[in-house]
């Protein structure tokens, strides 16, 4: 396995986990998500439920992204002060 399928596993690992919560913080639905990522709500559910998907790594960082985490797929910390 080379470095960026190793990279991709460990964005989707994290998606599996912050992704759906991610999501409904930004009070989007599946469609909605999927409809301004570009991508089908079968995907996006897949990666959230943490199901094998084909997605590039460029699409999975970008649905990162998109939801307000950073590239690994992990929320950002807060703040100074807003702990």
């Amino acid at each position: 396995m080379d470095e960026v399928e190793e990279q991709r596993h460990v964005v989707l690992r994290n998606l599996a986990a912050h992704a759906g919560p991610a999501r409904g913080r930004l009070g989007l639905s599946l469609d909605n998500a999927a409809r301004l990522t570009r991508l089908t709500p079968e995907v996006i559910a897949a990666i959230e439920n943490g199901r094998s998907c084909t997605s590039s790594f460029a699409a999975v960082t970008q649905l990162a992204m998109f939801l307000g985490l950073t590239e690994l797929g992990v929320p950002r910390p807060r703040p100074p002060g807003m702990e």
